[in-house]
């Protein structure tokens, strides 16, 4: 019996995180479902936890490139030792692969300058790939080079338009939006949430059609989103709180 209590001790915990991984997976891939997410839907319910895994490995992490940089066990001794592999890899190597590794590494470690050389070599070697074009975005939007961020992410979505769930659609907006283009933002933001809801596209909308004296428009645009977010699942509702806070605030404005 004390066996049998042991084991449940350490299985129950391990059970119940196992099924949250799965759930967490299966709602991934309902939200962002394509024609293949069918085919993963099926392979999650009959593999469940095994299902997740190949999910998370193949489709999942993929789409988020730089996801390692927000799991608290990923430690700098292990980034480093990542980093001496990829230069490796780089200079042995040598070709678009490995150098948007290399960035992907660097830009993990908040070295910017160093991911900016990796990405713009590796785009020499492959214009079109688009996780280099993604990072290559990402480093030049955080040294608010705008303008460089806005034609690696015009590029990117000119090869896909979908591309990590329409995330560089959204970015490309708001670096749009932050230049101040104003006229081309509200095009491409119209655009972008005819296939996804995005709350901060919601609230760029509605300061541009605020600015433009449109105000009956900004009120729908604004009144839209907190629908959107408050018949969300509880998850979303949570995550997405500060929009609502955000977008009754510019109600009050309006009114």
């Amino acid at each position: 019996m004390a066996l049998l209590s042991a084991m449940y001790s350490v299985l129950g915990p391990l059970s119940l995180l196992g099924t949250a991984f799965w759930i967490w997976m299966l709602y991934d891939c309902l939200k962002n479902g394509t024609r293949s997410g069918y085919t993963w839907i099926w392979i999650m319910l009959f593999l469940n936890v095994i299902g997740a895994g190949l999910y998370f490995f193949i489709v999942w992490l993929p789409n988020h490139p730089n996801a390692l940089s927000n799991m608290p066990w990923v430690s700098r001794g292990r980034l480093r030792n990542a980093l001496w592999q990829a230069e490796a890899e780089a200079r042995n190597i040598g070709k678009a692969h490995q150098y948007m590794k290399l960035g992907d590494i660097h830009y993990q470690m908040r070295n910017l300058e160093a991911a900016e050389q990796a990405y713009s070599t590796a785009l020499e070697r492959e214009p079109d790939n688009v996780k280099a074009l993604w990072g290559a975005a990402c480093v030049a939007i955080d040294q608010q080079a705008l303008d460089a961020a806005r034609q690696h992410l015009k590029t990117l979505l000119s090869i896909q338009p979908e591309f990590s769930y329409g995330d560089a659609s959204l970015a490309y907006g708001q670096v749009l939006y932050q230049m101040e283009n104003f006229e081309a933002a509200q095009a491409h933001l119209q655009q972008h949430i005819k296939s996804w809801s995005h709350p901060p596209i919601y609230l760029m909308l509605a300061q541009i059609y605020q600015q433009q004296g449109d105000f009956a428009q900004a009120r729908e645009t604004l009144e839209t989103m907190i629908i959107k977010i408050k018949s969300s699942t509880q998850f979303q509702y949570r995550k997405n709180q500060r929009f609502i806070r955000q977008g009754e605030r510019l109600l009050a404005q309006l009114s």
